[in-house]
């Protein structure tokens, strides 16, 4: 009796894989008619990162209310580029006119990164009454290929900015961020900016911008959710996950996480003449077991370990709602003398968390499939039931 490789049965156990960070290109100058800085007043020296890896060789331009700010000389308020570990500094004079700061972080001609910073206010305030903000004190100086999906999800009425009532009415959802997230990480760090790239993107803001807008993406004639669920780049989309996952290392807490089995299929097995046979299998028992959970309320972003697998769903802040899915692309499980078999299959987690409280409730579904180069035959095992996860 031959079998296929079953799915396990919790999404902690389906691992992800990192990614590498180079980047090519030269670093280019923001443009525009800008809005100018005064003359008097002391400035406050912002340091934060470009980064999805580190990005060196970028240069990090500030745009109030969507103007390139210039200062008193009329010239564009950049930084210089920034060094091999992504680092920027900026200043930013406290005597700015009142409005919506945003930094966009330029490489050459295909890399464009961007953050919505804040106010002035905002950012006077996380100096604490000192000249110097970090990225410690004010997340959005770290500009990324998240904040970037962010930016363009923000911009509700596609106008290139983002404004301080768009950010205030933005609800940050991870299953919209990561498409956005992965194909600009595809074209930095994966060489893809020959398919993903195009007239219509000439950069990577304008491909994140297109792939929240569902359009398709340069010469691959798919969107960026048909591009994410295509398993040839399941390892981009590890990558971002990855990222994500790392950047949230010292937010987790534990979890008693358990599962109640309300309803299950497993077929008979079916057997060949040449002697082989095909079967799935899929757990149908009530499992309790120790789990890590991390949040950023901010990101909209929820994530669940086990044994160091990670695996990132999304998180609404608004209302609690939790939405986690951890796919298993088709591959080969097993090959024989006579027959190849292959698996695929899924872990869906839907519920609420309440964090105050410590407390997930929700729901379960799963999927094991194979198939076989023997003939069209495929075996689906499925299970359901409710979750309940509880702070330590």
């Amino acid at each position: 009796m031959h079998k296929a490789a079953a799915i396990a049965v919790l999404p902690f156990f389906l691992a992800a894989c990192g990614g590498s960070s180079s980047n090519n290109g030269d670093s280019s100058n923001a443009s525009g008619s800008g809005a100018r800085a005064g003359a008097g007043g002391n400035a406050i020296t912002l340091s934060g990162l470009v980064s999805d890896g580190p990005i060196a060789g970028a240069q990090v331009c500030l745009f109030s209310d969507g103007v390139l700010v210039k200062n008193a000389a009329g010239a564009a308020l950049c930084s210089s580029d920034t060094d091999a570990e992504g680092n920027y500094t900026i200043a930013i004079p406290n005597d700015l006119a009142p409005g919506f700061l945003t930094l966009v972080a330029s490489k050459g001609s295909n890399i464009k990164l961007a953050s919505a910073l804040g106010t002035l206010a905002q950012v006077m305030e996380a100096a604490g009454g000192g000249t110097t903000v970090t990225a410690s004190s004010l997340p959005s100086a770290r500009i990324s290929h998240f904040t970037t999906a962010d930016f363009v999800l923000a911009d509700i009425n596609n106008d290139g900015t983002v404004s301080k009532a768009e950010i205030d009415a933005y609800v940050p959802d991870y299953t919209k961020i990561r498409p956005a997230a992965v194909v600009v990480k595809a074209v930095i760090d994966f060489g893809q900016a020959g398919s993903l790239l195009g007239s219509q993107a000439s950069n990577t803001l304008l491909l994140a911008s297109a792939a929240v807008r569902g359009q398709t993406l340069g010469t691959t004639s798919k969107t960026a959710t048909q591009w994410v669920n295509d398993a040839a780049n399941a390892s981009v989309v590890s990558a971002v996950d990855q990222d994500l996952a790392n950047a949230m290392a010292a937010n987790f807490a534990s979890y008693q996480f358990s599962t109640k089995v309300t309803s299950f299929h497993v077929p008979s097995a079916v057997s060949f003449n040449n002697g082989s046979s095909i079967f799935c299998e899929i757990n149908t028992s009530n499992e309790s077991v120790i789990v890590d959970i991390a949040v950023d309320a901010s990101r909209g972003i929820f994530v669940l370990r086990h044994d160091g697998i990670q695996t990132v769903g999304s998180y609404n802040p608004k209302t609690g709602a939790v939405s986690l899915t951890e796919p298993d692309p088709l591959a080969v499980s097993m090959m024989t003398s006579q027959v190849t078999y292959y698996a695929e299959g899924y872990f869906k987690l839907n519920g609420t968390l309440d964090i105050s409280a410590g407390k997930f409730t929700g729901n379960y579904a799963e999927l094991s499939a194979n198939t076989w180069s023997l003939d069209a035959t495929r075996q689906e095992c499925t299970a359901a039931g409710s979750v309940t996860a509880t702070r330590l």
